[in-house]
């Protein structure tokens, strides 16, 4: 507890350092004149100079951005319809303290009545204003036209109509009419492709990746597509398409592909405080970590890659699980046996912690193989299939041998990694292992999360996770292969993994679900709240009250955005125990 404490404390004294300002000039009040048709709220939304909204900060002002915020402003009265908005800033300075002034001459809003589109063969006029976000009756917003244009250029080049032209005119009266002029031009074809500064790697295995070849209908879809592709295999940070018009011909392009390799061979260290995976039930738990890699990201100047990586992780939540190292060596590449199926064949060995009570007894060596195949769906989601080989001791004389095959489909449909504000993503994970090895059993894990924007500044999000062991008797042996909750990444009322405990000891089960619900709140730029609920059960039969069974924990928790994710900070209590009280520290959203 003490830990913890320090850790927060340590938070507390950095947010408040960043935050101060040693400067005499700050920012006091702001105030608006004739901001009638937007609030005050809006205008703070999105100006850089405003006064604070908690005591620990000090907004230094600058002159400089507080025109920048009026130019800001005028634009986005632009943006709803107010054409000849004005905004006038001003500002006072007493006693080292700033009152700024906006103020605003909104004028009239206009409207839009009407559209006119012209020389559009391909894409349909509702298409094209669909695109541009133009509805006719809706505030006229010249500015979401200009942010829009690439969206239809994007669909014209994806129909090889790379030298295409658009003209936008509007006519303002009591309200605006627009005329979209647009020349289609002819269908381009590419002719020939060539590479600059590819190096010393084979242009055959370049030529492989490209989804497209000579004398095809230029389309920009499989142009991103082959860029991707390229980018996947490791070797380059940048493949720069660029389309040169051959002379005397409108109609026909050469495709030059620019290159910008990473260094061969380098040696990689990261560190921080992250979920770490330390057994395979079990949730991820925060540690501090640290890794040492080397990587020849093109050995023998082929597109595979070497890799040889050390891990060392020290949990921060529990007193009764020391640190994990585990070293491995492994080989990559995007083509598998002449098909394209990203492949990594992985050696290696880890050392496992036994536990008696809260107490280490003593360590297991781990040592295996895996080969891991992944299909990618789309930039997030994928297909993965793994094929296992391992070995451990258990209090046996024989090692334990476990051959395995895993099955996983990973669909993320979120709009955000980090700070997902809507979507759903959905991982179902199916284990079957024998053939020949010590133990046989099937094992099943299904995760559903679904987000739902509530307003700008309030997101509702769920998890649900079931889970299930098939003909398993092995609990004499060494095994996280059963599911375990608890802790700051699944049941935050209980300390980690003790859950479902017997005398102090971690004792886990056959059959898991949970529930976690959020209510996630922005207070104020960095900074905010979480009201959250945690439902769990873990057995090893079902019962007819099942129900009654499961377990609950509430909370609030407070989180502050970093780039690599938010902080948090989470109070939960038992809901059948309100003296069951825990403070749990935790790296990025629950889920």
């Amino acid at each position: 507890m003490m830990q913890k404490f320090k850790i927060i404390s340590c938070i507390f004294v950095c947010v408040g350092f960043l935050y101060s300002d040693t400067d005499k000039v700050v920012i006091r009040d702001l105030n608006l004149q004739g901001n009638d048709h937007v609030s005050k709220n809006e205008v703070l939304f999105i100006i850089r100079q405003r006064p604070p909204t908690f005591f620990f900060r000090r907004p230094q002002f600058d002159s400089r951005l507080l025109k920048l915020d009026a130019l800001t402003l005028e634009n986005y009265y632009k943006s709803k319809g107010f054409l000849d908005a004005k905004v006038n800033e001003s500002y006072k300075i007493n006693d080292g303290y700033a009152d700024l002034v906006f103020a605003i001459d909104e004028g009239k809003q206009y409207f839009l009545s009407d559209v006119d589109i012209l020389g559009n063969n391909l894409i349909t006029k509702s298409k094209i204003s669909e695109l541009l976000g133009m509805d006719l009756g809706n505030p006229y917003n010249p500015v979401a036209i200009n942010e829009n244009l690439f969206l239809l250029e994007n669909e014209y080049h994806n129909l090889g109509k790379l030298f295409f032209s658009v003209i936008i005119q509007d006519n303002i009266s009591d309200s605006v009419n627009v005329k979209i002029d647009i020349h289609e031009g002819k269908d381009v074809y590419l002719k020939n492709t060539y590479f600059e500064k590819l190096g010393n790697i084979d242009s055959s295995i370049v030529w492989r990746e490209l989804t497209y070849k000579s004398g095809d209908l230029y389309s920009k879809y499989e142009i991103d597509r082959s860029s991707r592709r390229l980018r996947e295999m490791g070797i380059f940070s940048m493949a720069n398409f660029v389309p040169v018009k051959i002379v005397d011909s409108d109609s026909l392009v050469n495709m030059v592909i620019e290159f910008r390799r990473y260094k061969q061979r380098e040696w990689n260290s990261t560190g921080g405080y992250d979920p770490i995976s330390f057994a395979e039930g079990t949730p991820d738990l925060p540690a501090i970590s640290v890794i040492l890699e080397w990587r020849n990201r093109s050995i023998f100047n082929t597109s595979n890659q070497f890799s040889t990586k050390l891990l060392a992780g020290i949990p921060v939540e529990t007193d009764f699980i020391t640190p994990r190292i585990r070293y491995d060596a492994s080989l990559s590449g995007n083509w598998f046996l002449g098909v394209r199926i990203p492949t990594i064949i992985m050696g290696y060995y880890e050392r496992f912690i036994r536990y008696e009570g809260r107490s280490y007894q003593s360590s297991i060596d781990r040592a295996g193989v895996n080969l891991r195949q992944r299909m990618q769906l789309d930039e997030r989601s994928y297909f993965e299939n793994k094929v296992i080989w391992e070995s451990f001791s258990d209090e046996s004389e024989e090692n334990i041998q476990e051959r395995s095959i895993v099955m996983k489909i990973h669909l993320d449909r979120k709009d955000d990694p980090l700070y997902t504000k809507r979507g759903y993503l959905i991982d179902a994970i199916i284990k079957s292992a024998g053939f020949g090895g010590s133990r046989e059993y099937n094992k099943a894990d299904l995760t559903l999360q679904s987000y739902l924007d509530i307003t700008d500044n309030s997101i509702y999000a769920m998890r649900i996770q079931l889970g299930r062991l098939w003909n398993w008797k092995y609990d004499n042996d060494f095994s996280f292969e059963k599911f375990y909750l608890g802790g700051s990444t699944s049941m935050r009322g209980w300390d980690v993994l003790m859950f479902q405990n017997t005398n102090d000891e971690t004792d886990g089960g056959i059959l898991r679900a949970m529930t976690n619900m959020e209510l996630r709140q922005n207070l104020y730029k960095s900074f905010g709240i979480t009201f959250f609920a945690d439902g769990g059960l873990l057995t090893d039969s079902l019962k007819l009250d099942i129900i009654q069974e499961i377990k609950w924990d509430i909370g609030i928790g407070f989180t502050l955005k970093t780039p690599l994710g938010p902080a948090r900070l989470d109070y939960a209590i038992q809901a059948d125990d309100f003296d069951a009280k825990k403070i749990q520290l935790g790296v990025q959203y629950l889920f």
